[in-house]
């Protein structure tokens, strides 16, 4: 029988109790209400994922969730399903690492999760034989999850040993993998407006993405492979060793990489949890960077100190006025400006949520009402992104 999910509302005291809760070890593999709690369990998950789809190729559900405090949950990894009874972790092989995770318990909302990325875990089957299994990966954090909610534990629970006090909204639905205009401009720190959650700062939810890389080297030179184009095209308009600022530098990749390869660099950022974040990537790698922390539209540098400065995934945040002053701004402080801004043709989900697309054209006609020089237009990524490098006339 397929039964409705109970859900958490993060915003009232009176919530289902069943969620938070420690659930009761199954003794009785016989009884009835475990047998018609391994049926529904298997009915609601073979019924979300046929409304919902398995895109990771893992999912679960667990017995709280259909409302029954029996520690038991299903569980599709890939073509198999798992049936996981009175679970318990025997060893974890891996490292701790953040899992971005969504609950249909919290359906709107997803977060940042720290769990080990291999684990062996002991648990009954439906006729109580014991079983030992081990999951890696994806399939390791669906399984913690779904522990957790036999332990009474949400998403956002202070949980030993892990973090997952970063809540953010579940992405919209997009159509075509395209953004939808209602979507345009909205606003990626609105996370931050949820009162009762402890938001995760910046630095901590960047360090997620760097699960998959032995330490920052790696780091650096997995950001500047994947901005190959970009960094040929600085390099193009500086002298070998020259000058580089960054505007807006997040976790410092590119500006750490530039100086790995003989140049000089500086950058600004004004976040300070980000700027914490850029100085270990710095540090770590044996870098020289120089730091600023400063908003892209009021840098402390001088006229003219830098050959070029360049800013990725920055400009399309900013209202039009700050835009102005920001690319101001840069080509005070240097040369020219090398930029990538998405268009509206970008896939959705390479987006954070707060930009303000603007079509190739919309940007070329920001360039022009603005009285810069085009010395370069080029289009990346199916026209998703576009590389421009401009100077003063």
């Amino acid at each position: 029988m397929i039964r409705d999910i109970v859900t958490y509302d993060i915003h009232s005291d009176d919530n289902p109790k069943v969620l938070t809760e420690k659930t009761r070890p199954v003794t009785d593999f016989t009884a009835e209400e475990t047998v018609n709690c391994i049926r529904d369990l298997n009915d609601t998950l073979d019924d979300l994922i046929l409304r919902e789809g398995n895109k990771r190729g893992a999912i679960g559900l667990s017995a709280t969730q259909i409302g029954v405090d029996l520690a038991m949950s299903a569980v599709t990894l890939g073509d198999k399903r798992y049936m996981l009874i009175n679970p318990e972790i025997t060893e974890k092989k891996g490292k701790d690492r953040l899992f971005r995770i969504g609950c249909f318990s919290l359906y709107e909302y997803r977060a940042m999760v720290r769990y080990n990325d291999d684990i062996v875990v002991h648990y009954n089957d439906v006729d109580g034989s014991d079983l030992y299994d081990e999951f890696t990966g994806d399939r390791s954090c669906v399984v913690q999850h779904e522990m957790d909610h036999l332990e009474g534990k949400l998403l956002f629970a202070d949980l030993p040993n892990r973090e997952a006090d970063l809540f953010v909204p579940r992405e919209a639905e997009y159509k075509d993998g395209k953004v939808p205009l209602k979507n345009h401009g909205r606003v990626f720190e609105q996370r931050r407006k949820l009162g009762k959650i402890n938001v995760l700062s910046p630095e901590v939810y960047y360090s997620s993405l760097f699960n998959d890389y032995s330490d920052y080297v790696a780091y650096v030179e997995k950001c500047a492979n994947e901005r190959k184009t970009l960094v040929e095209l600085i390099k193009e308009y500086t002298p070998e060793g020259g000058k580089i600022a960054e505007a807006g530098c997040g976790t410092g990749a590119l500006s750490v990489y530039f100086a790995k390869n003989g140049y000089n660099v500086c950058c600004s950022e004004s976040d300070p949890d980000m700027m914490a974040l850029a100085v270990s990537v710095n540090a770590q790698n044996g870098t020289d960077v120089g730091f600023f922390n400063d908003p892209v539209d009021a840098l402390e540098f001088e006229d003219g100190a830098f050959d070029t400065i360049f800013s990725y995934e920055v400009l399309e945040t900013l209202e039009d006025e700050v835009l102005a002053k920001a690319v101001a701004e840069g080509l005070r402080v240097a040369k020219r400006y090398v930029f990538m801004v998405p268009t509206i043709e970008i896939a959705a989900n390479t987006l954070k949520g707060n930009e303000r697309l603007r079509t190739s054209a919309e940007w070329l006609e920001f360039i022009n009402l603005q009285g810069y020089r085009l010395l370069r237009a080029k289009e990346i990524d199916n026209g998703g992104n576009v590389i421009y490098v401009i100077e003063k006339p």
